[in-house]
């Protein structure tokens, strides 16, 4: 009788460790439901305060982190940001082009901000970025031209023309604002400025009424036919043929509609100052002079030549295939280097040759 009774108190001992481990099993894949499910909604968090195009914050994020910085420490500068020309982007190339667009140009963004800037996407073409601290003018300054020539950079396509430039609005706490609605609104009042400007710059929001007073300017004197066509004689043309961009674009599409059609070669060239970020503006800006009179003197007159950005020259060569192209680029960079002598900066070029384009407008 002893030893039937301990078999079945072991029988009842191991039915209650196995009961044990199930209950313990099942416990455990709850736990690990429950942990799928809060990661799940962390994600979901996360992908809310982003912008899910470009991978920024998003309105509400930015608004949200830029006040709670500035009520720990009420410094910083606040810049707002926009494409000049983006809706032609979209109605010329489409809006997948436009998103791509868009995404690069957050990529841009990207390489020149610092360590603490807070970056994000706004919506459509809007971008901002908060950097906190105390900076001077001349600091964020040199911010936004940076911000501007990488922009010009990062959004060049050369065998297409897909210029994209950006606009700034500046605004600093505590002196225009201590809050982000205060921050955004008068760096919007400064971008709007930027762009009545002529677009592609930069200003202050305090610099405002400065700046109205000084963009009062006169207009043209009228002139008679005789005397203005004397005037454009004056100036002799040396090399090729220098406009503006605006310019060049009808003449690349007049090229894509007719010469190309003709079977004549056009190569495009794009000359890129490759500096580090860190030149000063009076340094690229003679640079790029130099740049463009080494492009213009070395180039033939049936040539078209324009300023592209604040580092870049753009050229079309008439009636020359890739292997001479390249002899005539190894010709400007030899100039160019002769000119500037230990001041040099290493300049980038991409040839690409134009092709005929159907349906242009």
């Amino acid at each position: 009788m002893q030893t039937i009774f301990q078999s079945d108190f072991k029988k009842d001992e191991k039915r209650k460790v196995l009961e044990l481990e199930r209950m313990k099993k099942s416990l455990e894949l709850q736990l690990q439901e429950m942990a799928k499910t809060v990661e799940r909604q962390q994600e979901m968090i996360a992908l809310a305060k982003k912008d899910p195009l470009t991978g920024l914050r998003n309105r509400q994020e930015v608004s949200d982190h830029v006040n709670a910085m500035l009520r720990a420490d009420c410094e910083g500068a606040f810049f707002i940001m926009d494409m000049d020309n983006f809706k032609g982007v979209n109605d010329t190339y489409g809006h997948m082009e436009g998103d791509r667009v868009l995404v690069r140009f957050a990529r841009a963004l990207n390489t020149v901000v610092e360590e603490g800037d807070i970056v994000a996407r706004l919506g459509g073409d809007e971008f901002v970025i908060f950097s906190p601290g105390r900076r001077d003018k001349n600091e964020l300054g040199m911010k936004a031209q940076q911000i501007i020539r990488q922009i010009e950079r990062g959004l060049v396509t050369p065998g297409r023309l897909l210029r994209v430039t950006v606009s700034i609005g500046i605004a600093r706490a505590p002196l225009d604002g201590i809050t982000y609605e205060a921050l955004y609104a008068n760096a919007d009042r400064a971008l709007y400025f930027t762009k009545n400007g002529g677009k592609n710059g930069y200003q202050f929001f305090e610099d405002i009424e400065r700046t109205a007073e000084r963009g009062a300017g006169g207009a043209r004197p009228s002139s008679s036919l005789k005397e203005i066509t004397s005037k454009l004689r004056e100036r002799k043309m040396e090399g090729s043929f220098e406009v503006e961009y605006g310019n060049f674009e009808n003449i690349y599409r007049f090229m894509e509609r007719n010469l190309i059609r003709e079977n004549r070669e056009v190569q495009c060239v794009l000359f890129t100052i490759a500096d580090d970020l860190e030149a000063d503006e009076a340094t690229l800006q003679r640079q790029l002079e130099h740049l463009q009179h080494a492009v213009t003197s070395s180039l033939r007159k049936g040539d078209v030549t324009t300023r592209y950005s604040s580092s870049q020259v753009l050229a079309l060569l008439m009636d020359v295939n890739r292997q001479n192209a390249d002899m005539v680029v190894n010709r400007i960079l030899g100039r160019y280097r002769m000119e500037t002598g230990k001041e040099a900066m290493e300049i980038i070029y991409d040839i690409q040759q134009l092709r005929a384009s159907e349906g242009i407008c």
